[in-house]
């Protein structure tokens, strides 16, 4: 079959509903990852030492005083938070409990009466009835794990009367490096990861729309007070059910986590990608 003519919406659900299958099987969705609020509050201290990351990133936005903006998986706040402090309104949809309750618990603790929540998964929004009008940018950042992405970019277009701005990987995560080796370790199973950047530029062109890219790298480190918090951590990530896979995880957890000082340091390098356009007007649309 000819590259045009194949159905890239298609090949990102095949890919990510393998992805998840393998996930549902052993740990559940990612929402339920982030309805722990230990692992939400572990995101949102990583993210908080990543605010060069973070003032990039909004740096880059076309941000105006007067603009509204939607943060599509908004996690705990990494840049709902910011962003409420340059613009006049912002709509945060998280689905995990424990990301919103750490959201709710920053958006008091920075005196915000700018950012209106909703507990829903993106997939399950209703944009006429769980949001007040459309937003002059939608922005999705590294929360596009939807089987069926071009429905959630067309959801995404609704709600947004000016820019759509997603970010995604390319190429091996840590994490998903992470799991090329445990799974078979733990399951006897090989790992499938998530569909990448290059599916979805595609299903952005199926789709008619060509976005502007930007390529950029990026740090990941996650740190430890112990090697028992270590495996607390990782173990979130994975249902462990016997003593046997625990072992598993910690002597793999001793040979890849790095000493430094009284830490122990899991540490990665990701490259990402930024995907955005401007919606046309009506005008641009019937030239």
């Amino acid at each position: 079959m000819a590259l045009n003519n194949l159905d890239w919406n298609d090949i990102w659900t095949e890919m990510m509903q393998a992805n998840q299958k393998n996930d549902h099987e052993k740990r559940g969705d990612c929402a339920n990852l982030w309805d722990s609020r230990e692992n939400a509050e572990r995101f949102w201290e990583r993210s908080r030492k990543n605010k060069a990351r973070v003032e990039k990133t909004l740096n880059e936005l076309p941000l105006d005083p007067n603009y509204s903006v939607l943060d599509v998986g908004a996690g705990p706040g990494s840049l709902a938070i910011p962003l409420a402090e340059r613009v006049s309104h912002v709509t945060a949809v998280e689905p995990g409990k424990g990301m919103l309750e750490i959201l709710q618990e920053n958006i008091d603790q920075y005196g915000l009466d700018n950012i209106s929540c909703v507990n829903k998964c993106w997939e399950d929004l209703d944009v006429d009835n769980d949001l007040k009008g459309l937003h002059d940018i939608v922005i999705a950042s590294f929360s596009l794990g939807m089987p069926d992405i071009r429905k959630a970019i067309e959801k995404m277009q609704a709600a947004s009367s000016k820019y759509v701005c997603l970010y995604w990987f390319a190429g091996e995560t840590p994490w998903d490096a992470h799991s090329r080796k445990l799974w078979p370790l733990l399951y006897g199973k090989e790992y499938i990861p998530s569909p990448r950047c290059d599916v979805l530029y595609n299903v952005l062109y199926n789709m008619g729309i060509y976005p502007d890219m930007h390529v950029f790298p990026l740090e990941y480190n996650n740190s430890f007070s112990s090697m028992d918090e270590a495996v607390d951590f990782f173990k979130s990530r994975y249902t462990i059910d016997n003593q046997q896979q625990e072992e598993i995880i910690r002597n793999y957890l001793e040979e890849v986590l790095e000493k430094q000082g009284d830490h122990l340091v899991e540490s990665g390098h990701t490259t990402r990608v930024k995907l955005w356009w401007q919606l046309q007007t009506e005008e641009q649309k019937s030239r």
